[in-house]
């Protein structure tokens, strides 16, 4: 498995902080040091710690933890995200052998492969210079581990709407790497379709919408057969370094994902099924971002930002952080410590180079900087892009929806781009999340979405009727 970046948007930072993140998918290290890891200290503590809490001995499980560690993780919160991994996951039914894996100096890590009834994980175990476990991350599953399988609605829907459409696998070279995807076209009706290009957010999350450990609905192949039984043609796939695609996923920048979105509309736009003056780009999250910068550059007919962030993601990081904080009931102190802890992160990759962020003096004990360290390089990149900036070079017609529910972009973003782009929709959905899904209670039970959720039908209907409102225009108009 290739390695990909830290950096969700998608996900709450209260999951980020408490299990560290899904970081870089586990590299193994060279073999002989796979087969030495059987044995090592660390491998025996790694196994020891999963022993205990998958027995429910949830003190026992902080025994080893450094001291940040210890204080953004109780035996309570790790009572509750076990939990919660086996409501996504399916019941858990043990583990596979402790591997090296590589890990940024002074760091040493362990992968241990999570063996749910609906899927398997990766957990990799990173241990500093004194052995202390200083980061718990779920990763993507080591090479042979299956993905979550839909369920309950989610699962009845898409088998469904699978008679309205067909689905064959795409592969585009881009940047040296290859991309692996899926198309689906409509069963019905005479080409050529206009077309959906879907621009993932940001993680490991695969063409499906899913990221093991975190995202489970599969709520980008929802999106897509929704809108290929409504029509349209829709393509969808993993980003660099997330198998089958190639690529490293940590050696990236907003520019790579930016000539990545024209190699697949230039892809698209040469299939005799596709309309070439009908290709519209629909970023979430993160590829909200993505669609804005590659928007200008490209010949197509308009622009969907769903949660995608209308101010810098420097602002984003920090005001996503605070007010996870402020939810989970975090004193006025410790939040004043995560908004510093915050700010020299960002401070730290903004004056860094490369890839990925050194962990030494005080960043070795922050936790943010352990978070985003792998993905330092493309956050570089990003930090201190305006949206607003972007998005007044776009003029084609944008449609951007904001969710009331959204605790990852918080609302105000899109309103911020609908000011600045020429020709926008805002569209608010008070009761949506930043994953797209409607959420009746309070935001703070709706942050992640479980297996079954269904999108919030209001925002698919909004996005339909915007579609057929521009495929209805003379194609010199778009």
């Amino acid at each position: 498995m290739k390695r990909h970046h830290t950096l969700m948007i998608g996900l709450s930072v209260a999951l980020a902080l408490m299990l560290g993140a899904p970081t870089r998918a586990a590299q193994p290290a060279p073999a002989s040091s796979i087969a030495a890891a059987r044995a090592t200290p660390d491998a025996r503590a790694a196994l020891a710690t999963l022993d205990a809490l998958a027995a429910g001995r949830w003190a026992a499980t902080t025994h080893g933890f450094d001291a940040a560690m210890r204080q953004g993780l109780s035996p309570e919160k790790l009572r509750q995200l076990w939990q919660q991994l086996q409501q996504q996951n399916g019941a858990y039914q043990g583990h596979g052998a402790a591997v090296a894996a590589l890990a940024p100096a002074p760091y040493h890590s362990v992968l241990v492969p999570l063996r749910f009834s609906h899927a398997t994980l990766g957990m990799l175990f990173s241990y500093n210079a004194q052995s202390e476990l200083a980061g718990l991350h779920l990763v993507p599953a080591p090479p042979g581990g299956a993905m979550s399988r839909p369920v309950g609605a989610v699962a009845a829907r898409l088998a469904r709407q699978a008679a309205c459409l067909r689905a064959q696998p795409v592969a585009v070279d881009s940047t040296g790497a290859v991309l692996h995807g899926t198309l689906t076209l409509p069963r019905s009706g005479a080409g050529p379709f206009a077309a959906v290009l879907l621009l993932p957010g940001s993680g490991p999350v695969d063409e499906n919408g899913n990221a093991p450990g975190a995202l489970a609905n599969s709520m980008y192949q929802q999106l897509a057969y929704d809108l290929t039984c409504k029509g349209y043609a829709v393509l969808r796939y993993n980003k660099l370094g997330l198998a089958p695609s190639t690529g490293h996923g940590n050696d990236v920048t907003l520019a790579t994902y930016v000539q990545n979105t024209r190699d697949l509309v230039a892809w698209l736009a040469r299939q005799p099924a596709i309309d070439p003056h009908r290709i519209i780009l629909m970023g979430h999250s993160e590829g909200g971002l993505i669609a804005l910068a590659a928007a200008p550059s490209l010949k197509i007919a308009g622009v969907i930002s769903l949660e995608g962030p209308g101010e810098p993601m420097a602002r984003i990081i920090e005001s996503q952080a605070i007010a996870d904080a402020r939810l989970r009931g975090a004193s006025p102190a410790r939040i004043a410590q995560e908004r510093t802890q915050i700010r020299a992160t960002l401070t730290a990759i903004r004056h860094g180079h490369g890839a990925s962020l050194s962990l030494s003096g005080a960043l070795a004990h922050n936790p943010f900087a352990r978070l985003f360290a792998p993905a330092a390089g493309l956050l570089r990149s990003e930090l201190d892009v305006d949206p607003t900036r972007l998005a007044r070079a776009i003029h084609v017609p944008m449609l951007i929806t904001q969710g009331g529910k959204d605790v990852q972009v918080l609302p105000g973003n899109g309103q911020r781009l609908a000011r600045a782009a020429p020709q926008a929709t805002l569209t608010r959905f008070p009761d949506m999340t930043h994953d797209l899904i409607h959420c009746a209670g309070k935001a703070i039970a709706c942050v992640m979405p479980q297996r079954g959720d269904v999108l919030d039908a209001h925002m698919v209907a909004r996005v339909v009727r915007w579609l057929d409102a521009l495929r209805a225009t003379p194609r010199h108009a778009a």
